[in-house]
């Protein structure tokens, strides 16, 4: 377990610089609400379709970003510049120093050390805000999120959904959790003052150069550990899992958590509707429908044609040859 001297967990440590574009018009009534995400250059168009979603349908609340990086473009940083001003929103973009960071391990190469960033953003944000709303850049809001800001937290120093069965429970057991829950964190309502309170970014901080065999994930197992069940587990529809496969109608918030992401193709109504969010951002716009032809892409195509089926018998018959042909190279050439 590594420790830290008194005096170790400041803002100053962790932030490096902040850009505030604010076009908030005066005399705004509306209650102010706090969103933050963590992610690198790359993920800025993704994230612009989610951030339009949470705009477009929470119209009765002054919105204010926090976009935490590890670096950002000239470029992306001008096209949340014209978001807020389309919106008149706030959004600031935060440049974190990833030093302190760098004893965390990171379990898939593709994945960046950024993704601990949401453990620093208490931290970060408690001067200005009691109560923030984080999202993961591949989620989609549909739907007021009024019952979070309002939702009883008392206690507890963040709420997230329970993943789904039996991926919960194996996941817990690898992790030796006691309580036997586990919590995606993708999306979480957190309570600034009790989570400083119960110490969870010192706790988190506390696993670093652990060995990777001990985790499955990332930041995901490392908040586990650290709050074992003691969160506040949410109703589904704030994580709608799998890009909304088991939305009965009343999700609040889509979240892509497997393999098929709504940039790559489109097989459901949700994935359409993402489409429109990023249509209308600043960043550019995604046209293709289709999964990208790899091998390893394969499985995306036979859920591609299950998909087109119903409108169409030769996408669906497109869709199963390729699956086929993408699969047997896959097998092959392995």
């Amino acid at each position: 377990m590594k420790t830290f001297e008194e005096g170790y967990f400041v803002p100053e440590r962790f932030l490096e610089d902040c850009q505030e574009y604010d076009f908030r018009q005066p005399g705004d009534a509306r209650p102010v609400r706090h969103v933050a995400y963590n992610i690198n250059d790359a993920y800025f168009r993704i994230m612009g379709a989610s951030l339009v979603s949470v705009l477009e349908n929470n119209r009765d609340m002054s919105p204010v970003f926090h976009i935490f990086t590890d670096g950002y473009s000239a470029e992306n940083s001008r096209k949340v510049q014209t978001l807020a001003e389309q919106y008149h929103c706030c959004c600031r973009l935060y440049r974190l120093r990833m030093e302190p960071f760098q004893d965390f391990h990171v379990k898939v190469e593709r994945f960046s050390r950024i993704t601990y960033g949401r453990t620093v953003m208490p931290l970060l944000l408690a001067k200005e805000t009691d109560r923030f709303l984080y999202l993961d850049a591949d989620t989609m809001v549909i739907r007021s999120l009024a019952p979070l800001w309002e939702m009883d937290l008392t206690g507890y120093a963040m709420g997230a959904v329970s993943e789904r069965m039996p991926d919960a429970k194996r996941r817990g057991d690898y992790l030796k959790l006691q309580n036997g829950r586990y919590f995606n964190d993708g999306i979480m309502i957190v309570d600034i003052p009790e989570w400083q309170k119960q110490r969870i970014t010192e706790k988190a901080f506390s696993l670093q150069k652990e060995p990777k065999s001990r985790f499955l994930g990332q930041s995901q197992d490392v908040l586990n550990i650290v709050f074992d069940g003691s969160n506040l587990f949410l109703p589904p529809v704030y994580n709608e899992f799998g890009g909304g496969e088991d939305d009965a109608g009343d999700g609040a918030i889509i979240h892509w958590t497997g393999r098929r992401k709504p940039w790559q193709m489109v097989l459901s109504d949700f994935d359409a509707q993402w489409r429109t969010y990023n249509r209308i951002s600043p960043w550019e716009t995604i046209t293709n429908i289709e999964p990208v032809a790899r091998p390893e892409n394969y499985h995306d195509f036979k859920q591609w044609a299950k998909y087109r089926k119903k409108d169409s018998a030769a996408d669906y018959l497109k869709g199963m040859a390729l699956y086929a042909w993408l699969k047997m190279q896959y097998k092959l050439f392995r």
